[in-house]
């Protein structure tokens, strides 16, 4: 059947509790994955909290004007992620924390861009496919002849670059990575949805800015600059290994913990 264009357009459909608005599409790429990212959307943004009823596969399947496989692969995808817990004859549901995953201890570049009020986007500058020896001197869990995906790339606000990424993703852990837009959904994301983190490892230091990081950041050269390096693993796999560069003078990093009450 037709793809759904009408990006802006809201359908309202009814179903036994309320009206489902379905999430607008993004018109990129195959139908399947265009609603897989909406519903996704709606859930890690907390419009859909844990619990919440996601509508019967026939109401998207006319609110989208998509084949009934298209949708159920859509949603097989998010069961799989452990986003949404689907059982027979009680529909789907929005999974809790613990049913999916939490992660303590990542930065999230874009929530503090928009929290100054800035429109964010994700641009890919450059990216390829190296072996594990061309980094191990900075990711030296990662084995020398396994195939990684190199990305660079920027977080902006307002389209100015305002953190720089360089993001090394295991291909055989996340194979489907070279086949993902990330500037549509962030690396940082596409992966926890498919690989829980199990282990974290974080880095902060300074360093003095190249000319290159200078000029991308729009600061003075030899500006001095905040380095966040940031490895994770599921299980005992190493996913990822992340540089991100921030200027200092215009970032701070802030951590609490809460010890647990007797």
């Amino acid at each position: 059947m037709g793809g759904y264009s009408a990006r802006k357009a809201k359908i309202t459909m009814p179903i036994d509790e309320g009206s489902f608005e379905a999430p607008p599409l993004d018109g990129e790429g195959p139908l399947f994955k265009q609603i897989e990212r909406a519903i996704r959307n709606e859930i890690v943004s907390g419009r859909w909290p844990c619990g919440h009823r996601i509508p019967p596969e026939l109401q998207m399947v006319n609110a989208y004007n998509a084949a009934r496989s298209t949708v159920s692969k859509a949603m097989a995808r998010l069961s799989e992620a452990g986003l949404v817990n689907r059982k027979r004859r009680q529909g789907t549901t929005v999974a809790s924390p613990t049913e999916a995953h939490e992660v303590i201890g990542y930065l999230d570049v874009r929530q503090e861009i928009e929290r100054k009020g800035r429109r964010y986007n994700y641009r890919v500058l450059r990216s390829r496919t190296i072996k594990g020896r061309s980094i191990s001197e900075s990711w030296s869990s990662i084995p020398s002849e396994t195939p990684v995906l190199r990305l660079d790339a920027v977080h902006c606000g307002f389209d100015n670059p305002e953190v720089l990424e360089e993001r090394y993703i295991n291909l055989d852990a996340a194979p489907d990575a070279l086949d993902v837009n990330f500037e549509l959904e962030t690396p940082t994301t596409w992966l926890l949805m498919r690989l829980p983190c199990t282990r974290l490892r974080h880095t902060i230091r300074a360093a003095v800015a190249s000319v290159e990081q200078a000029k991308m950041l729009g600061v003075p050269e030899k500006s001095i600059v905040l380095i966040s390096l940031r490895q994770s693993w599921a299980a005992d796999v190493p996913v990822t290994f992340v540089k991100l560069t921030f200027p200092a003078d215009q970032n701070q990093f802030v951590g609490e913990f809460n010890p647990p009450q007797a």
